[in-house]
Formats: C-alpha cells, sequence, structure tokens
C-alpha cells in the first residue's frame, strides 16, 4: 500500500469528474461493526464510480475519512483485491484496474444476461411499493442531472439499478450482480458525464430508467429485461470508445519504443559485424 497523493489516472487521459478530498467520500463508523461497515462503505464508493480506473488507494487517507485505524480498512482492501476490484501495482501499492475495451465489452455482455434476467424476475416478483420506491430514486436522479451533480447522479444509477435487481427477490443472482459491479462501477463516471454535459436527455420518458418503470407496471418481463440490455448497451458504447481512444493514446508511444528497440537491435547487429571484419584482416 502507499501513504503518497490519492490517486492517478494511468492510461485514461483527464478524470470524468472532479473528486473531493477522499475524507468527503465516507462516513465515520462506531467499534461495533466496524470491519463490516469499512467494507461496506468503500465497495459502495467502488460500485456507485466515485473511484476511477488507474487510482492509486491510500491506507491512510481512508482510514482518517473513517475515523479508525488503518487495519479495518486494510482488511477491507484485501476483499476487494480477492473479487478483483483492485489489483496490485508497484509492490505493494493497489489500484483500481484500467479495463480495456475488449474486456468491457465482454463485461456488457455478461450484464446483459444477468441484469435482463434479473429484471425479468422484477417484473414478476417486485411489489408494488418496491417499484414506488425505485421510481422516486428514478426521479431523484434525474434531479441531480439537471443539477449537473455528477457524483449524485452516479450514486442514484447505482440505487436504481439496485432497486430493480433486489426487486428480483433472487439473492443468488443479486451477489453475482453485485460482485461485476465492482468492475462497472469505476468506468460509468465516463457515461453519466457524457450524459449530463451535452449527452443524452436524463429527464425524458424515453430514457431506459423510464422504460424499465413501465415494464415493472405492466409486469412484462420480457421489456424489462430489454429495457435494461438497452441502458447497458447504451452506457457501453459510450465507455468503450473512451477507452479505445485511451488505447490509441498509448499506442504510438508503444510503437515508438518498440521501433526504438528494433533500431538499437539492428545497430548492435552492424558493430558486431564491424568488429568480427577488422578482426578477420
Amino acid at each position: 500500500m502507499t501513504d503518497s497523493s490519492s490517486h492517478t489516472n494511468q492510461g485514461t487521459g483527464a478524470a470524468p469528474t472532479g473528486r473531493g478530498r477522499i475524507e468527503e467520500l465516507f462516513a465515520r463508523v462506531d467499534h461495533l461493526t466496524m470491519h463490516e461497515r469499512v467494507y461496506g462503505q468503500i465497495r459502495d464508493a467502488f460500485t456507485s464510480g466515485l473511484v476511477l480506473p488507474g487510482q492509486r488507494i491510500v491506507i491512510r487517507e481512508f482510514a482518517r475519512s473513517f475515523g479508525t485505524s488503518m487495519m479495518p480498512v486494510r482488511d477491507a482492501l484485501r476483499r476487494l483485491e480477492a473479487e478483483n476490484a483492485l489489483v496490485a501495482t508497484n509492490g505493494r501499492n493497489l489500484a483500481v484496474p484500467i479495463m480495456t475495451a475488449s474486456d468491457y465489452q465482454e463485461l456488457c455482455l455478461i450484464r446483459v444476461s444477468l441484469e435482463g434476467l434479473a429484471a425479468g424476475e422484477a417484473a414478476r416478483n417486485m411489489s408494488d411499493a418496491e417499484i414506488d420506491e425505485a421510481t422516486s430514486v428514478a426521479n431523484k436522479m434525474e434531479d441531480a442531472s439537471d443539477a449537473q451533480d455528477t457524483e449524485a447522479t452516479l450514486q442514484l444509477n447505482r440505487k436504481f439499478h439496485f432497486c430493480v435487481y433486489a426487486g428480483a427477490h433472487r439473492p443468488l443472482l443479486l451477489k453475482m450482480i453485485e460482485s461485476l459491479w465492482l468492475r462497472v462501477g469505476p468506468q460509468l463516471a465516463y457515461a453519466v458525464r457524457h450524459d449530463i454535459h451535452g449527452g443524452d436527455v436524463v429527464r425524458s420518458a424515453y430514457h431506459p430508467h423510464r422504460q424499465v418503470l413501465a415494464a415493472l407496471r405492466a409486469r412484462d418481463s420480457g421489456s424489462a429485461s430489454l429495457a435494461v440490455a438497452y441502458d447497458i448497451s447504451r452506457a457501453g458504447r459510450i465507455i468503450v470508445e473512451r477507452l479505445k481512444s485511451g488505447e490509441a493514446e498509448k499506442a504510438p508511444v508503444h510503437r515508438q519504443r518498440r521501433r526504438a528497440a528494433q533500431e538499437d537491435t539492428q545497430i548492435a547487429k552492424q558493430l558486431n559485424s564491424a568488429e568480427e571484419g577488422s578482426g578477420s584482416s
């Protein structure tokens, strides 16, 4: 782990949204449920998109935010590393993974299958009160988007999706989706920022969330699944485009290094040949 500056954005260009201090992201916790609550809050930050691809994780900042020792934070980060939400970088440092466009496309295929299934089950199993709660969250998300509050929009986007998926009343399926969102969340800021700043209008009857709600109220499982699939695919296109542009920016540097290495090898061969020639004369 590292106790240096908060994060880098390796290979992703400028951060898609501004970030306050780490101390502002989390609530302090009491000692009775400290380890689980620290883990839960950090996990929620990942699934909501409040951490970014390439961001380095600094234990001391997290511990100061929670008002705890570094032990429960270190324990939570080990668990998240085991869930592939974090990767080891240099030595003992941990960072949020930087996904390739290909990896994210594969992740979207899995999401469409699992989250589409959950939405279909929700159309069958959600109570009217649960649908009302999801509707309330969608309304709040529209308000946050109108206010160009990226962090609130990200958190409400996650809350909306999991209101729907929890409404399926399929606990094993829900756990699988929660695990996927540890990888999904850090990428979502790109799509949400696109929507807020000149992209698709969130406050619209044609927004996928409104289509999901209409299908839930109609108890139409097929339409609910399709609406969630469309939401995933729409955001996925924005994210994949951003990831591909990041890969394209890095490619010239790799090609230059490879070309330089090839030239060095060629020069070394020529020098060796010259030395061998002079030695034989």
